[in-house]
């Protein structure tokens, strides 16, 4: 029996086989005369200084050809033709209409390939304006989340930090920034950093240089902290000749982003202890912490605070 890795070794052999008994059979049709649709590349000439396209024009052309089975098998395969459109007579403002045939395509020299006709599209309307640029900063675009219990150290940053982009006057005008390609930075855990397109909404002609940046990501894990001596935010009605609260400050045991906790100070969060409302007696409550965003209580100590109300 064959075992499946013998089969998978001989793969790249028998997709190459493959292709070499098809170029065969294509000769020994010899001069059969066919005809076949092959996208070629669209390519604009002689656009005047100073102008520019709104919207990118289709990459690429249907074209109609007609050989005999073995020139159109050497076009597939190793021919370079491509679709032509002269601009010299583009103008600011206006709307240049082209119509495609056999005449804008250009076939390799030795070719004996003839073109039948541009089958999609038949034609096109470019609209032209004056070409403008402008520097923009740049906005990276994260994708993902870190693993679990790490956090970004600060917003993503680019490299350089703004960008020129160069395209049609007035769609360059109305542009603020750009942004890149997404990052992923699912499941990491130490900084991240790559380089990154600029990427632009629509279709239209519009260039960034540089053509990408570097996207950087600072990442940090999750730290512990203990903070002591918390002062405690008492709150209570008037009108009890004696009012006592036990004990006075709190201990509280917090986890978050290392560059936020190791820095917090008593100060930093409040420890409520809430007896409005509450009738003459001895009451054991429970605190209302609130931290920093991004900042997570794990214990206070006590855990409970002693009002005795008379």
């Amino acid at each position: 029996m064959f075992s499946k890795r013998k089969l998978m070794n001989n793969m790249n052999l028998k997709i190459a086989a493959v292709i070499v008994a098809v170029v065969l059979w294509a000769f020994a049709k010899g001069e059969q005369t066919t005809d076949g649709m092959l996208p070629i590349p669209l390519r604009l000439r002689n656009v005047p200084e100073g102008l520019t396209t709104v919207r990118r024009p289709p990459e690429t052309v249907d074209v109609v050809f007609t050989a005999d089975t073995k020139e159109l098998v050497k076009l597939r395969l190793w021919g370079e033709p491509y679709a032509v459109i002269n601009m010299s007579e583009a103008a600011a403002d206006r709307v240049l209409r082209v119509g495609l045939s056999a005449a804008n395509v250009v076939l390799p020299r030795d070719s004996d390939v003839q073109v039948l006709e541009v089958r999609d599209p038949k034609s096109l309307d470019i609209e032209v304006e004056r070409l403008e640029n402008r520097r923009v900063a740049v906005e990276p675009v994260t994708d993902g989340q870190l693993a679990e219990g790490y956090y970004k150290l600060a917003r993503a940053v680019s490299m350089p930090e703004s960008v020129t982009v160069y395209g049609p006057s007035r769609i360059v005008r109305g542009i603020g920034s750009v942004k890149t390609a997404p990052l992923s930075i699912e499941g990491r855990r130490s900084r991240v950093e790559a380089a990154r397109s600029i990427v632009f909404d629509g279709d239209w002609n519009l260039n960034a240089v540089p053509k990408e940046v570097r996207v950087l990501v600072e990442v940090e894990g999750t730290q512990v902290v203990h903070l002591a001596q918390v002062p405690i935010d008492f709150r209570r009605e008037p009108g009890f000749s004696s009012v006592t609260l036990e004990p006075l400050t709190a201990e509280l045991e917090l986890s978050g982003p290392e560059h936020v906790v190791t820095r917090l100070r008593p100060e930093d969060v409040t420890v409520l202890v809430d007896a409005r409302g509450l009738p003459r007696g001895v009451h054991q409550l429970l605190p209302d912490v609130t931290v920093p965003d991004g900042v997570k209580v794990l214990s206070t100590t006590p855990v409970r605070f002693t009002v005795t109300l008379q």
